[in-house]
């Protein structure tokens, strides 16, 4: 029998009605219009081209407007699936992702099986490039909790009755650069008292601070001056009364909004950093701005390039088999395909062919947005107020949604099919040829007024800011380049360093070994 949990649809054992449909709240249609805008904003400076298309792109005929539980979105569009970088994929891929691990934790608990969380952090500095720090991250995550584990860490995988863990990476940056750490749910076979808790963290300290100096990096502290865990924390949630998954305390946008397990673990999407640490989405808003620093874009960047590619979350081996034989299905789906189906489900609105799509509306920043929210005010209704203010005509640029079933292999279409494609293509060449002609009227127009005075305000302005674009572009190129160039020089000096304390370390050893053979030599001597 199965438990509840997610199907690969990616929808819950629950089904939807109308009376339970989720609500959209104002607050929701706001953070929703933030990162579509915020995704917008980032395409002139990213240096990925599917964040560049993401929302864009057509795949391939035209884009359909979709709505559902009052939400609205495009299918046919390209999504970049990037749970990182992102701000329009992050949070559909993240919201998936905590409602599958709240309920993973609810089914673990149930089975009187216990659960902690483990933060493991890292000592850095301004100077350390992300790419050095996560190399380091990584080597010891291997080393010491990974598949090259020493003994001590499987003899605790025993002893505590460890039965696999879901790992996710978080960053933020601060003061003191970045501060790249991990949180690890384990899964355990039993709960642990708060005694049982603490030697569990205490010797997770050891083995990753062993870890970590074998990699090169810096020793981290097991204590800070007021006694609170530093390097690694583990954290037991109290048992809820309804057995659900209890739950961490922590900010959310509004310094109030109680989160879980799976939010800590997921939802970096809505994090706000504290004590002065930005996350990355934060710095993207930052280097976005009119009056950006360059120092955020070049942040932005280097985040950029390091974070594509590291997984979300990262299941350890054999932890999904085991919930599936306990009775748990699990979302198999992968993250851009979380991405495309979320925001590809629901009722068809419309159909908007490719060519429409680019010349008038992927062209003017937007246009896209307006079209979502006009699909959620009035449906169908305000689509097509919206486009035809724009100047388009309904029928020809954009045509209804038909729900029309795929012909069967070797099916021809029917007479009414012909007619219909017959009659929208004659629309379409009408609208096409009095849309050119007003075009070509406008352009002699305004060529009348340039030729009578070309010192004209507006002549001038536009001037004045086509120049200001060619200086910004040159600008954020010399820019660029001198961030790769102190990236370099960092990476250089950083792994100077590493190489100095590996060797330090290594003469000091030599010296203690030889001390050691003095010492006996004399001893052997005096005895003679």
């Amino acid at each position: 029998m199965q438990v509840s949990g997610l199907h690969s649809s990616g929808e819950t054992d629950t089904p939807t009605t109308p009376d339970t449909r989720p609500s959209v709240t104002p607050d929701d249609t706001a953070a929703r219009d933030a990162r579509f805008e915020l995704r917008d904003d980032l395409r002139p400076i990213s240096a990925l081209e599917r964040l560049r298309d993401c929302g864009l792109t057509v795949l391939s005929g035209g884009v359909v407007p979709v709505i559902r539980n009052g939400r609205a979105g495009f299918a046919g569009v390209v999504t970049c699936g990037s749970v990182h970088v992102c701000p329009c994929c992050s949070t559909s891929i993240r919201r998936v992702r905590q409602e599958e691990l709240d309920q993973v934790g609810q089914f673990w608990e149930c089975q009187s099986c216990g659960l902690v969380m483990m933060t493991l952090t890292m000592r850095h500095f301004e100077r350390q490039p992300l790419a050095l720090l996560v190399e380091q991250q990584v080597g010891a995550w291997r080393i010491g909790f990974g598949q090259n584990a020493g003994r001590a860490w499987r003899q605790a995988k025993v002893t505590f009755g460890v039965r696999g863990f879901v790992r996710a990476w978080e960053v933020t940056h601060g003061a003191n650069g970045w501060h790249a750490h991990y949180h690890v749910l384990l899964f355990l076979a039993r709960p642990l008292s708060t005694g049982r808790v603490e030697e569990l963290q205490h010797l997770a300290f050891e083995v990753w601070a062993d870890a970590l100096v074998k990699v090169g990096a810096y020793m981290p502290l097991e204590t800070g001056a007021d006694g609170k865990p530093v390097a690694v924390r583990i954290d037991a949630p109290d048992r809820g009364e309804s057995g659900t998954l209890a739950r961490y305390l922590m900010k959310g946008q509004d310094g109030k909004t109680k989160w879980g397990v799976a939010a800590e673990l997921t939802r970096l999407d809505i994090k706000t950093g504290t004590g002065g640490h930005r996350t990355p989405f934060e710095i993207a808003r930052a280097a976005v701005l009119p009056d950006a620093n360059p120092r955020d874009i070049a942040l932005w960047r280097e985040f950029e390039r390091t974070a594509t590619g590291i997984r979300s979350l990262y299941w350890s081996n054999g932890l999904r088999k085991l919930l599936a034989e306990m009775g748990f299905e699990l979302d198999d789906r992968t993250d851009a395909g979380v991405a495309a189906e979320e925001a590809a489900a629901g009722t068809r609105l419309a159909m908007i062919p490719a060519a429409t799509w680019y010349r008038h509306i992927a062209r003017h920043k937007g246009r896209a947005l307006a079209l979502l929210r006009a699909a959620e005010r009035l449906g169908v209704v305000g689509v097509r107020t919206l486009v035809e203010s724009w100047g388009l005509v309904w029928g020809a640029d954009v045509m209804d949604a038909e729900e029309l079933p795929d012909p069967k292999p070797g099916e021809l279409p029917t007479a009414a099919d012909v007619l219909r494609q017959r009659d929208r293509a004659d629309r379409r060449d009408r609208a096409d040829f009095w849309r050119r002609a007003f075009a070509q009227l406008d352009i002699e127009a305004e060529a009348k007024r340039f030729a009578a005075d070309p010192e004209a305000p507006e002549f001038r302005r536009r001037a004045e800011a086509a120049k200001r674009a060619d200086q910004r572009r040159v600008q954020v190129a010399v820019e660029e380049a001198a961030a790769v160039a102190d990236d370099g020089r960092a990476v250089a000096r950083e792994e100077f360093l590493r190489r100095r304390r590996i060797a330090n370390a290594e003469r000091a050893d030599d010296r203690a070994a030889a001390l050691a053979r003095v010492r006996e030599r004399s001893a052997a001597s005096a005895q003679e």
